[in-house]
């Protein structure tokens, strides 16, 4: 089955395309009020120009709006109505104000989406009725001069702190649907600013799409879209060579296919570099000159909390943050909701990386403790992934430049540092699974 994922902006954007009612379907994104069917719910335009008091210009808050629309699409569209239930046809319908710029833009955005969700992208571009807004950044002199993206997590943690304790004032980015990830956001984020004061500004957005009553899609893979697409407009609101930064390390960026079952979009891509430079090119063409910047891309977890610039604040923050894929699970196993399973290999990165450098990251804080008990079924299937990755590069002859190209396309000048980060954040995590340090 074809999508046409149709974003309208606007109160008068009545738009919708031709379809056959036999083999495609219509989703309506409106921005702008629309029937309760079609409405997203979110006030990213008006909070960040009233935050920063700025007026953001047209081809900003049309990708803002790409963005959005890309990561409201894959959420809304179920995988199961695709024809193998996992790779769907779709095709966004974009109102512009840069008509011209976007039809060039467009074919970076589709490598960026394909490369991302694993799914077949189409971009459709139409003029915007509204007048081009005239663009202006935030006149207050004490405004940051970074922006960070904040999800929670300890590796934004690192970054946060890093540039914290650098004496940079820092504008965070933060996005959220349901669940708990809101809370980790805030609370990391209010942890910030009692230590570091007035150089933390904090920016949450909230972005659901409308109820469609059939059952969303959960993989999530475009998450990352969106938290580009909120930062870049933060950025440019502050300034127009305002970076933004994401703080990921180079393990789980590059997230190598454990097995090969995992390979292609069977695993997440949401920082891979080659993600990361399909965007800059749709930034480049457009005219957007708030660059993408990650500092920690070739190091481990290990490396960056060992080198982190303030480790009373990494060692008073740690408990607050968040690792886990499913941090709510806890609660059907009769835990605490908010507790890291213990099992998923975002949880074993991140333990491995805290006993690497002899942080105290309580076992109460995870339901399951994997060198003490092996969980079974599905919850087991990534410390088994792991043990296979770690016994198949044990017995390998096979460099580990060829590990990390089997994740995706990389820059030929950084193979060889990302194959390096490969080889020691896996060795972090079997140091971690055979209890050694």
């Amino acid at each position: 089955m074809k999508w046409h994922v149709v974003c309208r902006v606007g109160e008068g954007d009545a738009f919708l395309p031709e379809v056959d009612p036999t083999a495609e379907r219509c989703l309506v994104l409106h921005f702008s009020g629309g029937a309760a069917k079609e409405r997203v719910r979110e006030s990213v335009l008006t909070a960040i120009e009233e935050q920063c008091e700025a007026t953001l210009s047209g081809t900003v808050q049309d990708f803002l709006y790409a963005s959005m629309g890309a990561y409201l699409a894959d959420m809304c569209i179920p995988r199961r109505t695709a024809e193998d239930r996992w790779s769907r046809d779709l095709t966004l319908h974009l109102p512009v104000f840069t008509q011209s710029r976007w039809r060039r833009a467009s074919r970076s955005l589709v490598t960026a989406l394909r490369f991302l969700t694993g799914d077949e992208w189409a971009i459709s571009i139409r003029g915007r009725s509204e007048e081009v807004p005239e663009p202006s950044t935030s006149a207050d002199s004490e405004k940051p001069e970074t922006v960070c993206l904040l999800s929670g997590g300890l590796d934004s943690l690192v970054g946060a702190i890093d540039l914290l304790s650098g004496g940079n004032a820092v504008a965070f980015v933060s996005h959220h649907g349901g669940g708990m990830t809101a809370k980790f956001q805030s609370d990391t984020f209010a942890a910030l600013r009692a230590r570091y004061q007035d150089q933390c500004f904090e920016n949450q957005f909230y972005v659901v799409g409308p109820h469609l009553g059939d059952k969303g899609e959960n993989s999530m893979r475009s998450r990352s879209i969106l938290f580009l697409g909120l930062g870049v407009a933060v950025a440019s609101a502050l300034g127009d060579r305002v970076p933004v930064v994401v703080p990921e390390n180079g393990l789980i960026s590059l997230n190598a296919p454990l097995t090969r079952t995992r390979a292609g979009s069977s695993s997440t891509r949401t920082t891979h570099p080659h993600f990361i430079a399909s965007v800059r090119q749709v930034l480049g063409v457009l005219g957007i000159s708030n660059d993408i910047v990650m500092p920690y891309r070739h190091m481990t977890k290990g490396e960056m909390l060992a080198k982190v610039g303030d480790q009373e604040a990494l060692e008073s923050v740690l408990a607050l943050t968040m690792s886990c894929s499913h941090p709510e699970v806890a609660r059907w196993g009769g835990a605490t909701p908010g507790t890291h399973c213990g099992y998923c290999f975002p949880c074993l990165i991140r333990r491995a990386a805290v006993t690497a450098v002899g942080l105290e990251d309580a076992d109460a804080d995870y339901t399951y403790d994997v060198r003490d008990r092996a969980p079974t079924g599905k919850r087991g299937s990534d410390l088994r992934a792991v043990k296979m990755a770690l016994a198949r590069d044990e017995q390998s002859a096979t460099p580990r430049i060829f590990r990390v190209l089997e994740a995706g396309p990389l820059p030929s000048e950084e193979i060889s540092a990302y194959a390096g980060v490969y080889t020691r954040g896996m060795c972090e995590l079997s140091a971690f699974l055979n209890g050694d340090r």
